[in-house]
């Protein structure tokens, strides 16, 4: 992606706003000419000719023309900054927009700490360059072109000498700035590699205190923030090389214009006032030059910030979005000889597993760890595609038609519990905003919740903590319950959704999703038999491929896997218990 063209796009829709700011700084900039203009004057006139009518009228002018620069730069740095701070706004929502359209692959490979930082500190970056630095170039750039045309209206051959300067100034600038660009690349991946492990040392703090590796994590951490801040005083070692070499090249063109104005007075080609004007406009022809050696760190930290940020822009989609609508889900799913690997690896997760399910019915998908279990059912929601065979809902591929319109038909609650850090009610209505509070009691009831509700003080209101972690794993998982039957959708996927009850809770909550499942599609992924034993038809999957189909009274009468796996699980007594 092209880093001026994508920039310059993001400014089009401003271009109004953008004609404005820099009306306001060329009128600015003329306002910069006056003072040295009447600098000339109070030499030539008032000093050397000793018309003293003249000085008030030099004071005042020179007040004045400062009143106005303050007065239009001030309104053009509102404007740019205004217009700066929505550009930047709309590029985070468009790369977060991207990242949640990205596939699913995508998130597998990329530490969640690298998203993170470049959609904060990497913006940060850019917000940097935009309220502190950008505004203040352009008035300098505006100013700097009026005072290089002034002077060379005053005295041509000095405007020469000071292009020439700034001429020879911006080859090892520019070597030098190329040089920091990289660098700054290297150390903005480098800081997103510590924060991604400050992360997951933070959210991994049980684990930490479990295992007492509290040193070895700080160890890591001091080791990488070691290798950054070498890294970085190199950097800025050659940031000063650039802002000294600015401050010498300043300091040499007064020097130089003094030389060839002294021999032109001597000549009697221009006065002294016009001399003291060039010498004067110097400072402001410069600025620009100074003011980017200053900021050079800044400009060159939010270059390949911004590069980072754009690469989010050219991320591939899941899918178009432009496809048509799902429409209503009746529930017949037909997954067809599907074949697949994760992105990256070797490995056949699913081998030729075809299933398939009429409307309401319910099926069981058991076996051991590391079967297909889940992946099969990640592949019926289209959050992967199979290397080969097709998922088709109703009769239609789903592929062919936006997913999110079929996942909004889907309830699924998985063993992997995620709940945002706000109130019960809102993470319960997450997936059904407008539900009714009868809707939402019916919803906690079935997934046995109401005794913990009622005692809160808060009830719906409790704050549930950062990512849940005020409830117990049961506790999350009938949250997760409750929010999807409260969807009531017409295909409910349990992904091992009651692995983390205890055996009482799993028994209510069993009993009162039974009451659900009629007329509903049901996927149930389960390691506890018990939990499927009432399923139209479970399958055993093994390697990847179908081992056993049956009912559960048809599976322990094969005495295969299936059997083998219900005698590990259930003693003599509670198979008797089961029946």
């Amino acid at each position: 992606m092209n880093l001026v063209r994508t920039t310059v796009n993001h400014f089009k829709p401003y271009w109004r706003m953008l004609l404005v700011a820099l009306i306001f700084s060329i009128i600015g900039g003329l306002f910069t000419i006056a003072p040295p203009v009447l600098v000339k004057k109070l030499v030539d006139d008032v000093i050397v000719g000793g018309d003293l009518t003249l000085l008030l009228w030099v004071a005042a002018g020179v007040l004045g023309a400062y009143l106005g620069k303050s007065l239009f730069e001030t309104m053009q740095e509102y404007v740019q900054v205004k217009i700066g701070l929505d550009v930047i706004t709309d590029m985070q929502i468009r790369a977060f927009r991207k990242l949640h359209r990205a596939p699913m692959s995508f998130f597998s490979r990329t530490p969640r700490g690298d998203m993170l930082f470049r959609l904060t500190h990497d913006v940060e970056s850019i917000q940097n360059l935009n309220n502190t630095v950008v505004p203040r170039i352009l008035q300098q750039v505006v100013g700097a072109v009026a005072a290089f045309s002034a002077v060379f209206v005053l005295f041509w051959p000095a405007a020469i000498v000071m292009f020439c300067v700034f001429a020879i100034y911006i080859i090892p600038s520019f070597t030098l700035g190329t040089k920091m660009r990289k660098m700054s690349a290297i150390q903005r991946d480098m800081s997103a590699d510590m924060y991604n492990h400050l992360q997951e040392s933070i959210e991994s703090v049980r684990l930490v205190r479990t295992y007492q590796t509290q040193d070895q994590e700080t160890g890591a951490q001091e080791k990488k923030l070691s290798d950054w801040k070498t890294f970085s005083i190199r950097a800025a070692l050659i940031g000063k090389v650039n802002w000294r070499l600015g401050n010498l090249f300043n300091i040499a063109a007064p020097g130089v214009v003094m030389l060839v104005g002294g021999l032109a007075i001597w000549k009697g080609s221009i006065t002294v006032g016009t001399l003291v004007a060039c010498l004067t406009f110097i400072p402001v022809m410069f600025q620009p030059v100074r003011s980017m050696a200053e900021h050079a760190l800044t400009i060159q930290q939010a270059i390949p910030a911004l590069q980072r940020i754009y690469e989010y822009f050219d991320l591939p989609e899941e899918h178009d979005e432009n496809l048509p609508a799902f429409g209503d889900v009746v529930g017949k799913i037909d997954l067809t000889n599907l074949w697949f690997s994760y992105p990256g690896s070797d490995k056949q997760v699913l081998k030729g597993v075809s299933v398939s399910l009429n409307p309401g019915s319910h099926i069981g998908i058991v076996g051991t760890s590391g079967g297909g279990k889940s992946t099969l059912v990640q592949l019926l929601l289209g959050l992967y595609e199979p290397d080969q065979g097709s998922v088709e809902i109703d009769g239609k591929n789903l592929y062919e038609y936006n997913r999110n319109s079929f996942r909004q038909q889907v309830g699924v609650v998985s063993q992997e519990t995620f709940l945002l850090n706000s109130t019960l009610r809102q993470n319960l209505l997450y997936g059904k905003p407008d539900a009714t509070q009868e809707e939402l009691e019916q919803a906690v009831d079935a997934a046995g919740l109401k005794e913990l509700i009622e005692s809160l003080d808060e009830q719906y209101d409790t704050i549930v903590g950062e990512r849940g972690l005020k409830l117990s794993g049961g506790q999350r998982q009938r949250v997760a319950m409750a929010r999807a039957i409260l969807r009531q959708p017409p295909v409910l996927i349990f992904d091992e959704a009651t692995s983390s009850l205890d055996g009482e809770t799993e028994e209510r909550v069993q009993a009162s999703l039974e009451e659900l499942i009629p007329g509903r599609t049901t996927i149930t992924i389960a390691h506890r038999l018990v939990t499927v034993r009432k399923a139209d038809v479970i399958i055993l999957l093994d390697q990847g491929v179908i081992a056993e189909k049956g009912t559960h009274e048809e599976l322990l009468m094969q005495r295969g896997k299936y059997y083998e796996l219900y005698r590990a699980q259930y003693s003599e007594l509670e198979r008797e218990l089961i029946g």
